[in-house]
């Protein structure tokens, strides 16, 4: 049985360390040593033994990876481009260096995901509470000084009534929807299948827009930097793709250059890179230095897919606060104004 693939965060880790290893000389299988000796974590360390135990029977260090698992196939495939170009060192600083990034990006993802979803949890439960609990303490306290509540009292206590006699089937659906949640976040085909449903619905939005931009440039400044030519950088980029959509864009690139389109003309067609990424990348190719204005490129679209989410995340927060705030002010307005008549 395979090992499930690693994290973005281990592997930039662990690839900087192996880099490290090769550029002193050191042999591979001897590095790995090295490391489960340091190694305080079990599974960890159970990973380099198992990565160990391939090599020492006298495969590669491709084969053996491929062999274990625990590495996306883009990245095997990166190990055995390294091992035939003699450039493995390179193609673990490249790798490294990408997933650091994949890491970063995720991250930010996962905080414009999560922060709404909690907010909005709270506003429910508040809500719920709200009308399911203090109001109808009110209405019996207001009846027995023989004062209604107001209409607006009255449509919010029908809907707390509502809710508190099917609240078993809303609680119900609601824990359903968290486990189908966490069993799609589990099982990678699911997982897989919701990333494709998200990219497809956000696939014109900024955001979108700039981790397209973020995850290209990366992955080219990766494997130009490899040694490879603009043909087998563009295949592996469509495996980098964050979305199908994605996918197909760079296959129409590659198409596009196949067919005698220089790289520049073919990214500003397909609508990859904007028009001044496409300027750089123009003079990128007069100078020589494509990988590095990739790599710049990568570096200010990470700061944009941030950018976007921070965007997002500012604009949810404070329209989740108005909305809470508002629904408790009516709550408590509703209540105030029939208990000022009582006091008149």
């Amino acid at each position: 049985m395979k090992i499930k693939t690693k994290s973005s965060a281990f592997l930039s880790a662990f690839f900087t360390e192996l880099a490290m290893i090769i550029e002193t000389g050191i042999p591979i299988s001897d590095g790995l040593l090295m490391l489960i000796d340091d190694e305080e974590d079990e599974r960890t360390s159970s990973f380099f033994k198992l990565l160990y135990s391939e090599m020492e029977d006298g495969g590669s260090f491709s084969v053996a990876a491929r062999k274990i698992g625990g590495f996306p196939g883009y990245a095997l495939d990166m190990f055995l481009i390294g091992e035939k170009t003699g450039r493995l060192d390179s193609v673990l600083r490249s790798l490294s260096v990408y997933y650091d990034r994949d890491a970063k990006i995720k991250e930010s993802i996962k905080s414009a995901v999560v922060f709404p979803l909690v907010l909005l949890a709270l506003l429910l439960g508040v809500m719920w509470i709200l009308l399911t609990k203090v109001l109808p303490v009110f209405e019996d306290v207001f009846g027995q000084f023989g004062v209604s509540l107001s209409s607006t009292a009255g449509t919010l206590m029908r809907i707390g009534g509502t809710l508190e006699r099917f609240s078993l089937i809303i609680l119900s659906a609601a824990a359903l929807i968290v486990i189908s949640a966490f069993i799609t976040y589990k099982i990678p085909s699911w997982r897989k299948c919701a990333k494709r449903a998200f990219s497809f619905l956000f696939k014109n939005t900024r955001l979108m827009k700039s981790l397209l931009t973020a995850r290209f440039s990366a992955s080219m400044a990766m494997t130009l930097k490899s040694g490879l030519d603009i043909d087998q950088s563009l295949t592996l980029a469509i495996m980098f793709a964050p979305s199908l959509h994605d996918a197909e864009k760079i296959f129409l690139c590659r198409k596009a250059v196949n067919e005698g389109q220089t790289f520049n003309d073919a990214v500003l067609k397909t609508n990859i890179l904007s028009p001044l990424y496409c300027r750089m990348l123009a003079l990128s190719f007069k100078t020589g230095s494509t990988d590095e204005i990739m790599e710049l490129i990568a570096e200010r679209s990470e700061e944009e897919v941030a950018a976007s989410i921070d965007s997002l995340i500012g604009k949810i927060e404070p329209a989740m606060a108005f909305i809470m705030s508002a629904l408790i002010g009516l709550v408590l307005l509703s209540v105030m104004f029939p208990l000022l008549a009582i006091m008149g």
